[in-house]
């Protein structure tokens, strides 16, 4: 039995979503692509809500790490933020796709993600001077994300990287 971490499962659910579509997440399908039996995969997760609510984590920390180290090097809540969501959309391998697995499974596993963007609301109301301007240009940027997500919107298409320009453009505007 092969020595298999959570993050190395979330990874695993990740690619399960990807390559089969969200319907298609089952314990039994990610233990497989993981090498694992079902229970060594439910001795990390008992449930399939608790791996999805493990995919929505990991993800968000993912996004917000990235926000945090462009913080810490100097770039503004509002850039940093855009940039974390554009750089989220690059790596087809990393896209997070546990957003279509939990609006599918159980729409309250979002409430986190929700309670974090509250949160974003209100920081971004302290610092900019038209926070619901910020708050548009990251709410556009989410869209494509999700477009990114659903295979609506691809990287490759011209579009796609003069939008991002014209959103990272109207973000230096407020700072």
């Amino acid at each position: 039995m092969p020595k298999v971490d959570k993050a190395t499962i979330v990874r695993a659910a990740e690619a399960v979503v990807r390559e089969r579509g969200a319907r298609k997440l089952t314990l039994d399908a990610v233990a497989a692509h993981c090498g694992l039996s079902k229970g060594g995969l439910i001795h990390h997760f008992p449930t399939k809500q608790s791996l999805i609510k493990a995919m929505l984590q990991a993800a968000v920390d993912r996004e917000y790490a990235s926000t945090e180290a462009s913080v810490a090097s100097g770039a503004g809540l509002l850039i940093a933020r855009l940039n974390a969501i554009f750089e989220l959309m690059e790596d087809d391998e990393s896209l997070p796709r546990s957003l279509i697995a939990a609006v599918a499974e159980n729409p309250a596993l979002l409430d986190p993600f929700k309670a974090k963007q509250a949160a974003l609301r209100s920081e971004l109301a302290k610092i900019y001077r038209d926070p619901e301007l910020a708050l548009l240009l990251i709410l556009a940027a989410q869209g494509m994300f999700l477009g990114r997500v659903l295979g609506v919107l691809e990287i490759e298409d011209p579009l796609f990287e003069r939008l991002r320009e014209r959103l990272l453009m109207l973000s230096t505007d407020l700072a």
